[in-house]
């Protein structure tokens, strides 16, 4: 892990530059009197440019590394970070937004198969969850920058865009940059024959590292992933869902219900907390656990924590029960990671990454617009019935099956 601190210093600043981003975005439109409908739209652009950009990043980041990726599409993000101060129509915002996520898709496909390919399976969990500590210190620290901003101007795109082009440096300079797969020798084949008949070791067997080419094509790491786990393929689209249906739409629920953008910074900012200190625990708690039923029992938690925002509408409530939402929902995908990765020929884990943020991005281009029409026809509650009905699907589809195979 020490080759990757460099990458991971750069990662949480870039990483709380496009929180801020994300809930400028929202506020902004809010600020301009477009309605929540547009918000939604034009922030499901951002996972419309990680369905664009997720089929060729196993392939580019293979070819050329994951610290050039980084580096490379942390100032692609700058650069479309500044063109929100220059541009005011949605359909120029939704093009902006649509670029932001392409940046990020080659950033966490890095990230994430840097981190898959230094651990072992029994270290996985722990792994994702320090992963995803790091990302939400750095989503949480961009929701209280918020407040050190003003309602409209330029500054607050100037923040972000400097946050990007910043997190770069370290991610140049720190830890040993990584040599791309494609330039790593293969390793030899296995000889099957040799081993003895009924054996169950404790993972697959190793294999030989397939050409870039291969390795990297998007239909391959869709078709690893189902044959390996089914299940998670449409777990990675709910949480895709939750995700970005939170992060467009929360400010537009809190708005509705009283809240300033101060309020709004400090809810979001203390509630993205709940999502850091619950990395690790699930984390640990994934590990020595089935993965699937833990993903379940998150699920039906959440739904419960859906249905008390429904209704609440006191700040505390309103706080208080969105720390526990948001910790529950952001501990998803690391489960989901962890199982996926329990799971598939070590071989082909950038592809599936590739594929897990594909199938991620999916649910996340959808999650906005269709919360946004929750709230335009339910009211401001509809965010919430939204994704308690959503949670209710996910525990059902993870709910406990004796009679399927464990491969499943």
């Amino acid at each position: 892990m020490r080759a990757l601190f460099g990458l991971l210093l750069g990662y949480a600043i870039l990483i709380a530059g496009n929180s801020l981003l994300t809930t400028l975005v929202s506020l902004q439109l809010l600020h301009a009197q477009w309605s929540s409908l547009t918000v939604g739209l034009v922030q499901s652009c951002y996972y419309v440019g990680f369905i664009f950009g997720a089929p060729v990043a196993g392939r580019l980041v293979t070819r050329i590394g994951q610290h050039r990726a980084f580096v490379a599409f942390g100032a692609l993000g700058a650069l479309s970070a500044l063109g929100f101060a220059r541009f005011d129509a949605p359909a120029a915002w939704a093009l902006l937004r649509t670029v932001s996520g392409v940046s990020m898709v080659f950033i966490f496909t890095s990230l994430e198969s840097s981190i898959n390919t230094a651990v072992q399976n029994r270290e996985r969990g722990r792994a994702f969850g320090t992963y995803l500590v790091v990302t939400y210190v750095g989503v949480s620290a961009g929701q209280f920058l918020l407040g050190t901003t003003q309602a409209a101007g330029a500054l607050q795109w100037l923040m972000v865009a400097g946050l990007l082009v910043g997190s770069v440096i370290p991610a140049a300079l720190l830890g040993s940059w990584i040599v791309p797969q494609a330039e790593l020798p293969a390793a030899p084949a296995v000889n099957t024959s040799s081993i003895p008949a009924g054996h169950v070791g404790a993972g697959p067997l190793p294999a030989p590292l397939p050409s870039a080419r291969a390795q990297a094509r998007a239909l391959d790491g869709l078709r690893e992933l189902w044959d390996a786990a089914p299940r998670c393929v449409p777990a990675s689209v709910i949480a895709g869902v939750l995700s970005s249906a939170f992060y467009a739409m929360t400010p537009v629920y809190l708005t509705r219900i009283g809240y300033g953008n101060a309020a709004i910074a400090q809810a979001m900012g203390i509630a993205l907390i709940g999502a850091l200190l619950a990395q690790w625990p699930v984390g640990r708690w994934s590990d020595f656990s089935e993965r699937r039923t833990i993903l379940c029992a998150l699920a039906l938690m959440t739904a419960l924590a859906s249905a008390v925002l429904v209704v609440a509408r006191s700040h505390v409530v309103v706080d208080t029960t969105l720390f526990v939402y948001v910790a529950l929902i952001f501990s998803l995908y690391g489960v989901i990671v962890s199982d996926v990765n329990d799971r598939i020929n070590p071989g082909k884990r950038v592809a599936v990454s590739a594929a897990l943020l594909l199938t991620f991005s999916l649910g996340g281009s959808a999650g906005p617009a269709i919360a946004a029409v929750c709230m335009r026809v339910l009211g401001t509650g509809g965010l919430y019935v939204f994704t308690l009905a959503v949670t209710a699907g996910l525990a059902w589809l993870m709910r406990p099956r004796r009679t399927l195979a464990a491969a499943v």
